[in-house]
């Protein structure tokens, strides 16, 4: 869905996810569809289900849209968020616009629903709804959710100073961070100080901006693995998950920086404190990079996913930004 069109419209504004108001809307239409199938359809009650199924309809779509940080301000835009959900029966989602049109002639027309009409937007619920429903209750569970990229270090100083020409932190992360804010989960992707040339202490104090608790999914890319990794290790802190993609550890040669950088013991605790980790690699990464993820789940002991033709995991050895491994490692 095009969201700045709607915002363009008037039809959302930016709204911090107030997760107490979600789970309130949701419990609302649960309940209101409940009771309204309990209501015998006849020409006298069919307008009155008609509009409160509508109403519980209104509220999925209302709810999916406070999740991912919008306030609707008519029920227009919460017909469209609801076709964006990939459920089975998807081409039923087309008659959301119908419906609108019926519920709009009855509010403000005067008319009334036929039985017919009625039992049409109880079966929308019935094959459409409820799966919507389910579908925001596990997006529920996971909007408690933090992520945290950290991208990897470039060898170029002079081309990645650009922010038009780098692409450290880019290939895959635009897509993801987007994806995951798409299903009401918070992401940051921090710029590192100086990644050309790495310091643990700068990239220590950058990283420490942002919020890391026991929620916490912290992603990392190449050198980014090894700063969380030390990280880890070093402040004892529990997380969710950590998630490396196509993790390294071998210095460069005669590269000062790097050295030190790559250079420390990896607490094997860090295991003990990680409800999940997992390694990204490739059947066609560097010699180095296989040798970087054997150390690192030699003390880790992480779940590792290899995939065809990802090289080191960037755009130009992947083929494409989209990384749907890695959102679902996230998410389940």
């Amino acid at each position: 869905m095009n969201i700045q069109y709607w915002i363009t419209k008037g039809a959302l504004r930016n709204r911090q996810q107030d997760l107490e108001k979600i789970k309130s809307m949701i419990n609302s239409a649960e309940v209101n569809a409940r009771v309204t199938q309990d209501i015998k359809i006849n020409d006298s009650t069919a307008t009155l289900v008609f509009r409160e199924a509508y109403e519980s309809i209104r509220q999925l779509g209302d709810a999916k849209l406070w999740l991912i940080g919008y306030e609707p301000k008519n029920h227009e835009v919460s017909m469209a968020i609801l076709k964006e959900f990939d459920i089975e029966d998807k081409i039923k989602l087309n008659s959301l616009d119908r419906l609108k049109k019926i519920r709009h002639d009855i509010n403000y027309q005067g008319f009334r629903a036929s039985v017919e009409q009625a039992g049409e937007i109880l079966e929308f619920w019935n094959k459409c709804g409820i799966e919507i429903l389910r579908i925001l209750k596990k997006e529920m569970r996971i909007s408690d959710i933090n992520c945290i990229i950290i991208h990897g270090c470039p060898s170029d100083a002079k081309k990645v100073m650009n922010p038009q020409s780098r692409t450290y932190d880019k290939h895959w992360m635009p897509w993801t961070k987007k994806q995951l804010i798409s299903k009401g989960i918070k992401v940051e992707t921090p710029l590192m100080p100086e990644p050309w040339n790495p310091q643990y202490d700068l990239y220590k104090k950058e990283f420490e901006k942002y919020r890391v608790d026991e929620n916490s999914v912290l992603i990392g890319h190449s050198c980014g693995c090894a700063f969380l990794v030390r990280w880890l290790g070093e402040t004892n802190k529990k997380i969710n998950k950590l998630i490396l993609v196509a993790p390294w550890k071998i210095p460069d040669k005669n590269n000062k920086f790097r050295k030190e950088f790559y250079t420390y013991p990896i607490d094997a605790t860090i295991k003990e404190r990680v409800n999940k980790i997992v390694m990204f690699t490739a059947d066609d990464e560097e010699e180095d990079g296989k040798k970087s993820l054997k150390i690192y789940n030699k003390y880790l002991d992480g779940k590792v996913i290899e995939l065809k033709k990802h090289g080191h995991y960037t755009l130009e050895d992947m083929g494409t930004e989209e990384f749907p491994e890695l959102i679902d490692e996230i998410i389940n």
